[in-house]
């Protein structure tokens, strides 16, 4: 079996009528690909399953852009590939964004205000980074633009005594 026949975007029927198998054959081959990551699906449902077939084992991505994209109506395109191995919260995606610093980012990132369950991890991670005033401002204009969880009083920003 040569993949290269098969390379690129393909679904079932066409991976079947490419290598002249049957249906079937062509399901247990793409089962036995995605099993040594060299397959990704989008699709299904009502869609039809789209298989993208590569000659290198992909690595699955669950890093800022994914949570960014998947929480945010703002879509971002990555400029890097980030791969994470373990939990990535949506604390260190806000974090993560305010580093990269893009406005565009920063807006998108105002979104994943509504999702925070942990403040105190978001504000560790943000003293951490010594970002806990950009963190502060962000949220005060998600604050304004839509409608968010609510920042325990703990961690509101102090008016500069003068």
């Amino acid at each position: 079996m040569n993949l290269s026949e098969i390379k690129g975007k393909q679904t079932i029927e066409s991976i079947s009528d490419k290598l002249s198998i049957s249906r079937q054959s062509a399901i247990n081959l793409v089962s036995k690909l995605k099993k040594r990551r060299l397959v990704t699906k989008t699709g299904g449902g009502s869609q039809k399953r789209i298989y993208q077939i590569s000659l290198i084992p992909q690595i699955k991505t669950n890093g800022f852009y994914d949570v960014v994209n998947k929480y945010s109506p703002i879509k971002l395109n990555p400029a890097f590939k980030h791969v994470i191995y373990g939990q990535y919260s949506i604390e260190q995606a806000i974090v993560d964004g305010i580093n990269i610093g893009d406005s565009r980012t920063i807006e998108a990132t105002s979104y994943l205000f509504k999702h925070i369950t942990n403040w105190k991890r978001l504000f560790d991670l943000a003293k951490k980074h010594n970002k806990t005033k950009e963190v502060q401002k962000i949220y005060e204009k998600a604050r304004k633009n839509f409608k968010s969880r609510r920042m325990p009083k703990r961690y509101e920003q102090k008016p500069n005594p003068k």
